[in-house]
């Protein structure tokens, strides 16, 4: 009874949500503009593939310095308004992108370590549709718990846990994939961004709409090989 007791108040600190660290108002200012602006250049990237690429390497950056302007002028101001900030893990994995989409276009090749992420592995993107699945149930209150889980993420013992879960899953693989989600959190550790939240920094509802898609495609074109093999 003495060490639950014991351990039991160590725990606290670890476990409260009616104080939490929530990141300085001019730097989330700041570090939501950059976020988008990472996701708005990818998305220029992508969407200028008829172009040359120094015409589309202009039109991402175009897109990502419109993006850090102050106030109404600048795009990501009217999509935090829409869809609040995107996370770390949009924002590294749309970086992850941007870099391999420029060292292809200059002629690099990636090295056989595969530092270059050619797709999400199947099970960070299970992995992200479930956490995203929950957190959605957690929102309409569908879930069997007294508290509310996205209100553990404002607590340090839900960053330690995920943290301690990213970094046995990278010892096991150790790979961009698995490094990701650690960078993830090691930035929102030293930020608070983008909401105080680590559920807000390793997921968004941008993020779980894409691996849905992802994943439905990845199993269509599986499906439409294997019919051609037969066929």
């Amino acid at each position: 009874m003495l060490f639950a007791s014991d351990l039991s108040t160590l725990m606290q600190p670890l476990m409260r949500m009616d104080i939490p660290a929530l990141p300085d108002t001019a730097l989330r200012q700041i570090g939501v503009q950059m976020l988008w602006g990472t996701l708005l250049a990818a998305a220029g990237w992508r969407a200028g593939y008829r172009l040359p690429a120094r015409w589309r390497a202009g039109f991402a950056a175009l897109i990502a310095l419109c993006s850090v302007v102050p106030g109404p002028a600048s795009p990501a101001y009217w999509l935090e308004m829409a869809f609040a900030a995107p996370s770390w893990t949009s924002a590294l994995l749309c970086g992850f992108y941007l870099q391999m989409q420029v060292r292809q276009t200059a002629g690099l090749r990636e090295d056989a370590s595969g530092t270059a992420p050619a797709g999400i592995p199947w099970p960070w993107a299970a992995a992200g549709i479930a956490l995203g699945w929950v957190l959605a149930l957690d929102t309409f209150a569908l879930l069997p718990l007294t508290d509310s889980l996205y209100g553990w993420g404002f607590t340090p013992l839900a960053t330690l846990v995920l943290l301690l879960v990213a970094a046995s899953a990278w010892l096991v693989k150790p790979d961009w994939a698995t490094a990701l989600p650690m960078l993830a959190i090691a930035l929102y550790v030293a930020t608070r961004l983008p909401s105080g939240n680590v559920w807000d920094a390793v997921t968004d509802p941008l993020l779980w709409l894409y691996l849905h898609g992802a994943v439905v495609l990845r199993v269509w074109r599986q499906l439409n090989g294997r019919r051609r093999r037969l066929t």
